[in-house]
């Protein structure tokens, strides 16, 4: 229902500017009345604004009636053991800054672009059991 009012709408004002074009001939010709250049010009400005208010009508439909955007099915979020964004087995050594992914060594090969990559040393480490990490803490303290 709301598209159809939004093509009304455009419709409308199609129709209106185009009477507010007709203003100008009268504006400019032999016996020129300069209030009909504004009277024109404010009918052509009301044209445009019914059209722009059935392009947005259109454009708010469309909005609602869109899915919504899910994540890509490649990433998976959390796993319990990080490994390389391309091939998921070893742990990667490097982030592309670029691509926003992490690499292992294999990977990083056949990845590689020294013209539009940025390499940083990746940030993903091995998950530490809870248990190890309390021994971890106290034997890092001595």
């Amino acid at each position: 229902m709301a598209t159809k009012i939004g093509t009304w709408l455009m419709a409308a004002g199609a129709l209106v500017a185009f009477v507010g074009l007709c203003f100008l001939p009268a504006a400019f010709g032999s016996g020129a009345d300069k209030t009909m250049l504004g009277a024109g010009t404010v009918v052509i400005a009301t044209g445009i604004l019914l059209i722009a208010a059935g392009v947005y009508v259109k454009a708010r439909v469309l909005g609602t009636e869109a899915p919504p955007v899910s994540a890509s099915p490649n990433i998976k979020r959390g796993r319990s053991k990080p490994g390389c964004d391309q091939c998921g087995q070893d742990e990667p050594v490097i982030q592309c800054r670029v691509h926003q992914i992490h690499l292992c060594a294999a990977c990083l090969s056949k990845h590689y672009d020294f013209r539009s990559c940025a390499y940083v040393p990746s940030t993903r480490r091995t998950v530490i059991p809870k248990t190890s990490s309390a021994a971890y803490s106290q034997t890092a303290s001595n």
